[in-house]
């Protein structure tokens, strides 16, 4: 016996085989137990889900004459016998692809008349039937709308806006649900427990119902494909990889490790491995941003055992909430670009060492004090080293017959130092001399009259909106930030003491959580302390999450909620203005008509 494939082999024969449509098996089940079976059903859905094998299941119940209570048929009787066959005139099976013409249908329709020779229905399926011309649905609308009593239609179709309003408003529709990863995991897994398939790590069942894509088949048909591959029924990593040309789990845990590390050796080479052995690099990128947002989704939950074949327990927890979001953004922008650019490999393997380099280039750009020449400036210790070597291997010793006192001469902006120094001495010796930590040097006339300006800060209202209106000016990205929450109480300023509480809704945790984070929190202690005009140590600042319950019990806003509702009332205030405006009045009255809709122009809102 000829092989056959798994999807075939394992297309549901009964309504419990079906996986992952419970809604509308039950309905198909109830209108047979209360025989209120309507005349056309429609099935609608992605490829792969089972509507057709549904149809032929609900078909073979509606003829079965000792139907089970199930709903599902005997399979022992005259009609279900006959409908095992493939030359049954009872059940009608066409392609709606490739019998979509108006003489097809007017064929069908001439037969149609006919009584069933056993059984009390006479079942058409009509696979695809989006396909068919628009007159052969004019042709099969009259049909449709008053069959005969003997004649059922089912028809399935992956694209169910192709078909006219005229035929769906004479069928009853039932949608299919695009299959979950879980089910179709759980389907994987129950077949290659029958099938003796092993695999050798859990996550791979779960990647395989991933690239299934919400179909059962394709899921199926994958595989296959795997399973031809290899010889044991035995699937390891490498042979899933190889056969289907996807990245492994382990390469995407290297490089989501090498990133997070600032490991660049690691993730090149891990990324030229997987171009070698010909992954595409849509692959790869894919699945790296979905290994980090689950990671992310991991961290939100504080579940490691979520990603625990992703990422190592010790780089899980050195990683932040913060970082991981900002990695995730960072990566999911840049391969847009790299994706579509000239050279896409090395664009994207230059997006992954960029991002792991994160720390270095804002230590580049944040670090160490320059010169007004644009040059480092070293410090005092490393400047007497420097000349200490200088000194040891060159010295400049002079004996004279009278002494004189050393002179040093400091170079004014690039603080390079010259030593020129002459003793009276009875021997020559090492020298050497200490550079002072500030070194004195000849000021010009016009750089003693520069005085260093001091920051001018209007600070003349001292309330939370001033602070934010001030803190727009110097720091915009933080007065978005806190704009995602507000004041819990109001803001005290007493006797050179400002103590603030600011509360943020459950919507806006990534923004208390990164405000939460010391540098942040500092910095906006420092803001305040600045406007106000108070000592650092007198700012108190408190930062609360508010749950639904609280947020709901207080009447508690933030500013952006605030400030969106606001937006609306205006924007409904002028929809009415418009609406009753005596022109628009007039225009109503001439065309007999009302306004449907107003449509804002953004720009000219205001």
């Amino acid at each position: 016996m000829s092989y056959q494939v798994l999807a075939r082999r394992w297309r549901p024969q009964k309504f419990e085989d079906v996986v992952g449509q419970g809604h509308i098996v039950r309905s198909l089940q109830n209108s047979l137990k209360e025989d209120r079976v309507g005349h056309a059903y429609i099935f609608s859905g992605t490829r792969g889900i089972g509507k057709t094998s549904i149809a032929r299941i609900f078909a073979k119940a509606l003829r079965c004459e000792t139907r089970l209570e199930s709903g599902d048929a005997c399979g022992s009787c005259r009609s279900c016998e006959d409908f095992n066959t493939s030359s049954s005139m009872n059940v009608i099976e066409i392609d709606g692809a490739s019998n979509n013409g108006v003489d097809d249908i007017r064929d069908l329709i001439g037969n149609i008349q006919y009584l069933p020779s056993s059984g009390k229905y006479k079942v058409y399926i009509i696979d695809e039937v989006h396909m068919l011309s628009t007159p052969a649905f004019n042709a099969l609308l009259k049909t449709l709308e008053e069959p005969p009593e003997h004649a059922i239609f089912l028809m399935a179709t992956t694209e169910p806006e192709k078909l006219l309003g005229t035929v769906l408003s004479r069928c009853q529709r039932f949608d299919f649900r695009h299959a979950g990863v879980k089910d179709l995991a759980d389907h994987i897994r129950k077949v290659s427990v029958k099938e003796g398939i092993e695999f050798e790590q859990e996550i791979l069942i779960t990647e395989l119902a991933k690239l299934g894509n919400g179909s059962f088949r394709d899921a199926l048909s994958l595989l296959d494909q795997v399973l031809s591959f290899s010889t044991d029924k035995n699937i390891s990593e490498e042979v899933f990889s190889r056969s289907l040309g996807v990245a492994k789990t382990s390469a995407i845990k290297n490089i989501i490790e090498g990133v997070i590390e600032a490991d660049v050796q690691r993730i090149t080479e891990t990324y030229r491995t997987m171009i070698a052995e010909n992954v595409s690099l849509k692959n790869i990128v894919k699945s790296l941003l979905e290994s980090v947002f689950g990671i992310i989704s991991s961290k939100d939950f504080n579940d490691y055992n979520r990603v625990s074949d992703r990422i190592s327990k010790e780089v899980f927890d050195k990683a932040s909430r913060a970082e991981l979001y900002w990695i995730y953004e960072v990566l999911a922008q840049d391969f847009a670009w790299s994706l579509t650019s000239i050279a896409p490999e090395d664009a994207t393997e230059i997006v992954i060492r960029k991002v792991a380099l994160r720390n270095d280039f804002i230590a580049e750009v944040s670090g160490g004090q320059q010169t007004s020449s644009g040059k480092p400036q070293a410090s005092s210790s490393e400047l007497e080293q420097v000349i200490e070597e200088v000194v040891e291997e060159k010295p400049v010793v002079q004996v004279l017959e009278q002494p004189i006192e050393p002179v040093i001469e400091a170079v004014k902006e690039a603080k390079e130092v010259e030593e020129i120094v002459e003793k009276t001495v009875e021997a020559p010796r090492k020298i050497v001399i200490p550079i002072p930590e500030k070194v004195e040097e000849t000021v010009s006339a016009e750089a003693e009259n520069k005085v260093e300006e001091k920051e001018v800060i209007d600070n003349s209202d001292k309330s939370w909106e001033g602070f934010l209106n001030y803190l727009t000016g110097v720091s915009p990205a933080s007065s978005s930030n806190l704009e995602q929450g507000n004041l819990t109480r109001p803001l005290a300023y007493v006797e050179g003491t400002v103590a603030v509480s600011l509360g943020f809704p459950q919507s806006s945790k990534v923004f208390f959580d990164y405000l939460n984070e010391a540098e942040a929190y500092e910095k906006l202690k420092t803001n305040i302390a600045k406007y106000f005009d108070v000592e650092l140590e007198k700012v108190s600042l408190i930062l609360n999450l508010v749950n639904k319950a609280e947020a709901e019990k207080t009447s508690f806003q933030s500013k952006f909620e605030i400030k969106v509702k606001e937006e609306e009332i205006v924007n409904q205030n002028k929809e009415k203005e418009i609406a009753s405006d005596e022109m628009i009045k007039h225009a109503e009255d001439i065309f007999g008509s009302s306004i449907d809709k107003i449509v804002l122009n953004e720009k000219n809102r205001s």
